[in-house]
């Protein structure tokens, strides 16, 4: 900090502006190439969801939160076999399972 009555300084540190300069030239090919490495991907996970794993919409448990929805952990074992999917094909085709989940409705 200048005290007193001093002149104020004149910053001759400003040499290599260049070095610190960040530049975005490359914007427009970095967009393009994740939107070609998204296209790969989704052709490379193909049956399974490109937005990850299918997961059930539940309520909240407390009394504040039980009229709002969320997304859950997974499916229930119950639910998955009511509509004739085993556990280990539910895996490998993007759906979630949740062990723990009970399913007051079936």
């Amino acid at each position: 900090m200048v005290k007193y009555n001093n002149v104020v300084p004149n910053g001759h540190s400003k040499k290599h502006w260049q070095n610190y300069v960040k530049t975005w030239f490359n914007q427009p090919a970095q967009e393009a190439r994740r939107r070609t490495a998204r296209q790969k991907r989704a052709v490379r996970i193909f049956p399974r969801p490109t937005a990850g794993s299918l997961r059930p919409i539940v309520h909240g448990q407390t009394l504040k939160y039980k009229i709002k929805l969320r997304i859950g952990k997974g499916f229930t074992l119950e639910e998955l076999k009511v509509i004739d999917i085993s556990k280990k094909l539910a895996s490998t085709i993007g759906i979630a399972i949740d062990h723990y989940r009970k399913n007051p409705s079936l």
